[in-house]
């Protein structure tokens, strides 16, 4: 597992499943926040007229927003549209339409979780949802607010982060080699001998755990080689001029 407490690498020590359940339980907590703030009436004598009206509509989007994120992660968890589209009370084909676009860029920010940053831009807009880029600390928030808010958990130490699905050693190789595959997408642009080895090396580390847990000594082979192939991938980057 990688070093959770980096916020480059935090999200790999996750599966894709917890890290879209934690953007959505991020979302609900939102939209839980927003809705007991209009509860009370103490500053109902100076709300402009259609005031309460606007803020009702800010949650019928932050609602909106809850249900983008429910459907992300019932198809990470290779929930069908057709199920997906039986809550909706609509056809699947209708339930694919409206959110398919929501679940590629979900796919899409996995592997690349900025924005390109524009010209003269010294930093890149976030286009992974926060929680999901640094999971370790929005689960700790997440377990607060539960403890805080919900009297029925207390007493219960992980009440979020305690019952995520476990990244097992087959879904993070898959994730990695996901992640590979993603640098050769663009054909018009080599991928980046740094990215490479990065991923080579979490690549040597997964088929180490496999040769261990597994008693597979071709596994054992493969780790040195993709070792190999990582330290050539350093020398590239750095006779490039790029630095690790």
């Amino acid at each position: 597992m990688t070093d959770a407490c980096d916020p480059d690498t935090d999200r790999y020590a996750y599966s894709r499943t917890a890290l879209a359940r934690l953007a959505l339980s991020a979302e609900l907590r939102e939209l839980a926040d927003r809705a007991s703030a209009g509860v009370t009436t103490t500053h109902d004598m100076w709300a402009r007229p259609g005031e309460m009206v606007g803020t009702a509509l800010d949650l019928v989007h932050q609602a909106q927003e809850v249900l983008a994120r429910a459907v992300v992660y019932e198809r990470q968890k290779h929930t069908s549209w057709e199920a997906i589209g039986e809550q909706l009370d609509v056809k699947k084909q209708s339930a694919h339409e409206r959110y398919k676009e929501t679940v590629a860029e979900w796919q899409l920010a996995l592997q690349e979780p900025h924005y390109a940053a524009p010209p003269g831009a010294a930093v890149r807009g976030l286009r992974l949802h926060e929680a999901a880029y640094a999971p370790t600390t929005a689960g700790q928030a997440l377990d607060a607010w539960v403890r805080e808010h919900i009297p029925a958990h207390r007493e219960t130490d992980h009440p979020v982060t305690g019952h995520l699905p476990a990244l097992t050693t087959a879904e993070e190789m898959v994730q990695v080699l996901d992640a590979l595959n993603h640098l050769y997408g663009d054909a018009r642009t080599p991928p980046d001998p740094l990215a490479r080895a990065r991923l080579t090396e979490r690549k040597a580390a997964l088929l180490d755990r496999i040769a261990v847990e597994e008693g597979r000594a071709e596994a054992a082979q493969q780790a040195d080689e993709a070792r190999a192939l990582a330290v050539q991938l350093r020398i590239e980057a750095g006779e490039s001029g790029e630095t690790s």
